[in-house]
């Protein structure tokens, strides 16, 4: 059944890709790490190496987690094609000697039909498939403007009785600089041994991210505006950009829109379409809760919605 096995490994990792950065097929595994964690984020291009608001910097920028006052917890579901779900959660918390933080992470799908390697009108059974990764995080102010962290993330894969194990990190650092609003930030993520499942050997997805951000408050517009720039540097692809926006209106409606992927590509000179594009959202907030929902269009993989619900503390 080693053909049943390789499709629903093809399968797993299109819809991590889809959703994030497509690089040269086959050079890296565990591809759902690269799936972005909350809906604010995905409506804004991902572009969020540079902001510090709420529990998913543990996934963004484990470094930016000192900046976040108190404690708060963010919960993310995202719906993709094929049956395939992504789940995540973390909650961060301010102490007097750092900030520490704890994320789950779990892509799953529904059972599928197993049969022989042979076509055959009737199933022997079931079976499934699920990626699963937790953080624990820390991070600190090592300067007053300049934060630092660091996430640990044991990964695991299966794939009916196969299954695959392995140990990232990522590190981080955010600066808050003397221009009033204005934030940079850079992140080394994925970084670890190689993963192995069944026979083949794999590279973790690892990245290089410099980010940027401007925040200000325009009294005319009630509101505050955010806009955020990505760079990043993936280790089976093209480098890529990601730009994102968001206008608040009294920290009540937020409205958002983003453009991610917009790689330089080598070779072919060919641009992979289902890698890049448009994303859009909205989000409310009442006190302290805030529900989030974004759009990220696709023709190729299908629409992709993704929500978000965050609690401060």
């Amino acid at each position: 059944m080693r053909w049943q096995r390789r499709f629903l490994v093809a399968v797993l990792v299109a819809g991590s890709a889809g959703a994030a950065h497509a690089g040269d097929p086959g050079s890296s595994g565990a591809l759902f790490l690269r799936v972005g964690f909350g809906a604010r984020a995905s409506a804004m291009g991902e572009a969020q190496t540079a902001v510090a608001e709420d529990a998913s910097t543990i996934y963004w920028n484990p470094g930016a987690m000192a900046a976040v006052l108190g404690t708060n917890v963010t919960l993310a579901h995202n719906e993709y094609f094929e049956s395939l779900r992504l789940e995540q959660a973390a909650v961060i918390h301010e102490t007097d000697w750092g900030t520490i933080g704890f994320m789950f992470t779990g892509l799953y799908m529904d059972e599928m039909d197993r049969y022989e390697d042979v076509p055959s009108a009737n199933p022997l059974g079931t079976f499934g498939a699920y990626d699963v990764s937790v953080a624990i995080a820390y991070a600190r102010y090592i300067v007053p403007n300049l934060t630092a962290g660091i996430s640990l993330k044991p990964v695991y894969e299966r794939i009916d009785e196969l299954s695959a194990s392995g140990i990232a990190f990522d590190l981080g650092l955010y600066h808050v600089a003397r221009i009033q609003g204005v934030k940079f930030a850079a992140v080394a993520g994925n970084i670890g041994p190689p993963m192995k499942f069944d026979e083949e050997e794999f590279a973790l997805p690892q990245y290089l991210k410099l980010g940027g951000s401007y925040e200000r408050e325009i009294s005319a517009l009630e509101g505050r505006i955010l806009a955020t720039f990505d760079a990043h540097f993936p280790n089976d692809g093209d480098p890529s950009g990601r730009v994102g926006g968001e206008y608040s209106y009294r920290r009540l409606l937020s409205l958002r829109a983003g453009y991610k992927a917009l790689f330089l590509p080598s070779g072919s000179g060919e641009v992979n379409s289902s890698a890049q594009g448009a994303t859009f959202g909205v989000g409310v907030r009442w006190h302290e809760v805030a529900l989030d929902y974004a759009f990220l269009p696709s023709d190729e993989l299908g629409d992709n919605h993704r929500f978000g619900l965050g609690f401060s503390f």
